[in-house]
């Protein structure tokens, strides 16, 4: 298509709206207008105003001057083909950025076209993941897909379909398991953690730089009540707090493989790191 024209910019939606999500909206906006070197991850999934009420303007405008955010994750945001070419045109400039989230939205091949355009001029976006929008011509999605594996990086989602295939298949060959900084959130960790739960073979598992949370790491808590190969997690730099440090802790009550727990880069109580470390401790003496 052609190149769409620079949007008009509007500001963040006024928090006096008292919509919880609208004020979570303008915070992350503020944030990444403000350059923030803590702000690595921006997740606004399930936002529905990204694509009913500003149109996203006020987040493209900020991440048009933004070096510090490498994810964007906008799932099921009622992202549409116009706000694809308002995002395409903000990715232009930014170069920061590696990975796109845009599961279950509204667009269709002309959005993904947009992106295409964007890709021409974006060198730093290495993956995108697109499943769930409404059916886009398969000729596109080759043509994205191939200019993101020219890049030397596979596609997310089906890199991690053919690992998940191996794990559920107890191939003994798979003994490390490196998902780092793939942007899993809840769907992509529940098929993960019923795969391990069933894995032989499997050492050592790297989670680390995800958006994995509390619910998820009750998952894997489940899963590693049945696995009993798996020795070293890594889930270092995810959204964890102490209730999924303390799910670990439980799990340890029947798990008594696991040896070394990363959870460095998490809003968890120190002492809370300091029981899990002691409990693991014992393990290795």
């Amino acid at each position: 298509p052609p190149r769409p024209e620079s949007p008009t910019l509007a500001p963040p939606v006024p928090n006096e709206l008292q919509d919880d999500d609208v004020v979570q909206y303008n915070e992350i906006v503020a944030a990444v207008m403000a350059n923030d070197p803590n702000l690595t991850q921006v997740v606004l999934d399930n936002k529905r105003q990204i694509g009913n009420n500003d149109g996203g303007e006020a987040l493209w405008e900020a991440l048009t001057t933004n070096n510090h955010v490498q994810l964007l994750s906008l799932r099921n945001s009622n992202i549409t083909d116009d706000q694809m070419a308002a995002l395409a045109l903000a990715l232009n400039e930014n170069t920061s950025i590696s990975r796109l989230s845009l599961q279950n939205n509204m667009f269709t091949s002309e959005g993904v076209e947009y992106l295409i355009v964007c890709l021409e001029c974006n060198s730093t976006i290495d993956v995108v993941d697109l499943e769930g929008n409404s059916p886009i011509d398969p000729r596109i999605l080759d043509e994205l897909y191939g200019i993101l594996q020219s890049r030397g990086v596979p596609n997310h989602s089906n890199n991690l379909e053919l690992l998940l295939e191996r794990i559920r298949g107890n191939d003994p060959n798979l003994t490390q398991l490196d998902l780092r900084g793939m942007g899993i959130g809840q769907e992509d960790n529940d098929a993960i953690m019923d795969a391990l739960a069933g894995n032989a073979y499997l050492r050592k598992v790297d989670l680390s730089d995800n958006m994995i949370d509390d619910d998820g790491v009750s998952a894997l808590s489940l899963a590693l009540a049945d696995n009993t190969s798996i020795t070293h997690m890594c889930l270092a730099e995810n959204r964890i707090t102490s209730i999924g440090a303390e799910y670990l802790l439980c799990a340890l009550d029947t798990n008594d493989t696991i040896v070394d727990v990363d959870l460095t880069g998490n809003s968890i109580d120190a002492g809370v790191i300091a029981e899990l470390n002691h409990a693991l401790k014992q393990r290795r003496t």
